[in-house]
């Protein structure tokens, strides 16, 4: 018989996990095409591990990643909205003649955050990485 004692990986961390792939694929082409390194998007590729090898720093490492998130979300939406009350036109994004409009971008952006930092704080993942 082949009992297995680790705790199952939560629905939550295993959904994290998920996004940080798709998201470090997208750090690792933009890095590699356009020659951007910033911590933003590089900085999913130690969380990612972490999570992955269960490691006891990754906790920490996962709040600081998404504190780091928040402050740079919040300083983008603080300039956009200042920008927009100054030019209301001038306040577009616009990527490969695509316009993107910005209020569904903020919603998405802030529910990535938002779900981060519950994967982070939830007592699931604190424990899926203590026990070994």
């Amino acid at each position: 018989m082949n009992q297995n004692n680790e705790p199952n990986m939560p629905i939550r961390v295993m959904l994290l996990i998920s996004l940080y792939v798709v998201v470090s694929v997208i750090a690792i082409w933009r890095a590699s095409t356009f020659q951007a390194f910033d911590l933003i998007t590089l900085g999913v590729i130690p969380a990612l591990i972490g999570l992955v090898k269960r490691a006891p720093w990754t906790k920490v490492l996962l709040l600081s990643y998404a504190g780091l998130q928040t402050l740079g979300f919040a300083a983008i939406t603080t300039t956009a909205m200042i920008a927009y009350q100054i030019t209301p036109d001038d306040v577009k994004l616009v990527f490969q003649g695509y316009n993107i409009p910005l209020f569904p971008l903020w919603l998405l952006l802030l529910s990535l955050v938002v779900f981060q930092w519950w994967v982070g704080l939830s007592i699931a993942t604190r424990d899926y990485l203590i026990e070994k």
